[in-house]
């Protein structure tokens, strides 16, 4: 993604630059970054196997979100993603947050 100087006048701009344009501009961590439009996939073009991802990946996430609503289960997984940070070894995965961490490891209960 490029990223641009621009003038004051566009400065604070976002989204398309017209109707059909593959171009558009955003605000990313305070700076303007021009880049292609995301080309977005047909549903209907996606193979068995990338649906039944996608199902278990939204199933996942609906349960992660119900056991980090829970203080008590929060507490105890927040305890297993210290404890993972403070044992990282570089040839491993590394997960940025908590609720990435609770999905990966649901994933793994349910693959065993």
């Amino acid at each position: 993604m490029a990223q641009a100087e621009l003038n004051i006048t566009i400065d604070k701009l976002s989204g398309k630059i017209y109707g059909n344009s593959d171009v558009y501009i955003a605000n990313r961590n305070g700076k303007t970054v021009i880049s292609h439009y995301p080309k977005h996939r047909d549903p209907n073009s996606l193979t068995p196997h990338q649906r039944e991802l996608n199902t278990s990946f939204a199933q996942l996430s609906k349960q992660a979100k119900v056991e980090l609503a829970d203080p008590e289960k929060r507490a105890a997984w927040q305890q297993r993603y210290d404890e993972y940070k403070a044992n990282y070894r570089p040839s491993e995965k590394y997960y940025f947050t908590l609720r990435g961490f609770v999905i990966a490891q649901l994933s793994k209960q349910i693959s065993k």
